[in-house]
């Protein structure tokens, strides 16, 4: 999962959500959330790692969604 700790930051930014509100919207604990975006955190299951991925609009393996033909970013 180290595309998601490349690219998590950068897309809760881009969706104007705080640590703390990405944290409660997702039950994930923020201090797991800032490990999984620094890259440091081994422990947390592929389900959590996937859950994060998705709610911040990345594929499962913390990639960024290709846009659809015709939409600006």
């Amino acid at each position: 999962m180290s595309h998601l700790a490349e690219h998590a930051r950068a897309a809760r930014s881009r969706l104007r959500l705080s640590l703390a509100d990405a944290a409660r919207l997702t039950g994930i604990a923020p201090e797991l959330i800032t490990a999984i975006e620094n890259g440091s955190d081994s422990t947390s299951s592929l389900a959590t790692l996937a859950q994060l991925a998705q709610f911040l609009g990345l594929t499962e393996a913390g990639l960024p969604r290709c846009r659809p033909p015709g939409m600006s970013r």
